[in-house]
């Protein structure tokens, strides 16, 4: 089915013959984006933008900044965690904003960057410098703000590894790939263990593919605790389940290699080197936040969200294509939580 290079992949057969060769495929898809010599963030991205495999809303356009801002400053929050900044477009943006008057000096924003890829750490580090605090891991950086933040992602939840399903509710398989000689094979095996996902409730084909981020659920479950109050602000491409699966019965995973689109059996072909994605459902974002204790303020699309910034007779045609609600304007959706004081008392 995908035929990939044995010369410059022979470091994932291992881990076939560890799971005797049956790999699930959130467990190949960390492998191709996290591993620690050959995963694509971990080794092989340069960056983000035209320079990139792929671009991101700060990186085209100054409007999601200008946006979030606004935010930030309402919160009265004074310390900003972003997560996966990547090349440091939105800090970049976000840091130039925040600085007075439009701030006084005693409420001067503190920004703290969460990145776990090394490639892109020494990037941000030599574009950011001082200005921002780094750190490892979410929990380090909620210890750092005492547990209250302005929390935001951009394009992150979409890099966490899928789960891939298929069938009836009273059938559900899941997919693994099989290797043989240069071949990748998927196999649909019953599933067992299902993820905590509001996707297997409505009703569908059942050939029709299903993605859930529960590598997301998994890790965001574990610093939460940490999180005592505050905002959470995702922003990512993606919608509910009708929204997403909308004439597409293969699912939404696809890959993407200079700015190229890849789909079907491509995704198999260029393992580590080549970014892997899916879109991400937001009902299973705010049901798995509720669980949680986080309140969900809003759910909007980036048209929406950035329309007080957007003034058509000096928008660029970046800034045009990005609010687009017929196009990436709709496809972005900007996803605010709320975490109050007494939550967790």
């Amino acid at each position: 089915m995908g035929t990939f290079e044995s010369a410059r992949h022979h470091w994932i057969r291992p881990h076939f013959i560890e799971a005797e060769n049956l790999l699930r495929f959130d467990r190949f898809m960390e492998l191709c984006l996290y591993d620690e010599e050959n995963g694509y963030y971990a080794r092989n991205i340069s960056s983000v933008g035209k320079d990139g495999d792929f671009s991101t809303t700060p990186s085209l356009s100054p409007v999601l900044a200008d946006s979030l801002a606004g935010s930030i400053v309402n919160s009265g929050l004074r310390d900003v965690i972003e997560i996966g900044p990547g090349a440091g477009d939105l800090a970049s943006r976000l840091l130039r904003k925040l600085r007075p008057p439009l701030l006084s000096f005693r409420k001067r924003i503190r920004y703290h960057l969460v990145e776990r890829s090394p490639p892109l750490q020494s990037l941000l580090k030599k574009r950011i410098g001082r200005v921002a605090k780094f750190h490892q891991d979410m929990k380090s950086a909620l210890k750092a703000t005492g547990g209250s933040a302005f929390i935001l992602s951009n394009e992150l939840v979409d890099a966490f590894p899928v789960r891939v399903f298929k069938g009836t509710k009273e059938a559900i398989l899941e997919l693994f790939l099989s290797l043989k000689d240069d071949d990748l094979t998927e196999k649909w095996l019953p599933a067992s263990d299902l993820p905590d996902s509001r996707q297997f409730e409505f009703s569908r084909d059942s050939q029709q593919r299903l993605e859930v981020h529960h590598s997301y659920q998994t890790w965001i479950n574990d610093w939460l605790p940490s999180f005592k109050n505050g905002r959470l602000v995702t922003i990512d491409y993606g919608g509910t389940s009708a929204e997403i699966y909308h004439r597409k019965p293969q699912g939404t995973l696809r890959a993407y290699y200079h700015h190229e689109r890849l789909a079907g059996s491509d995704i198999y072909r260029l393992c580590g080197r080549q970014d892997l994605t899916a879109d991400v459902n937001f009902e299973d974002l705010i049901y798995w936040g509720e669980k949680t204790g986080l309140f969900t303020k809003s759910l909007m699309n980036q048209h929406d969200y950035c329309r007080p910034q957007y003034d058509c007779a000096t928008a660029t045609l970046e800034t045009h294509f990005l609010t687009d609600p017929m196009g990436a304007g709709h496809a972005f959706k900007i996803l605010e939580q709320e975490r109050p004081k007494s939550a967790l008392s």
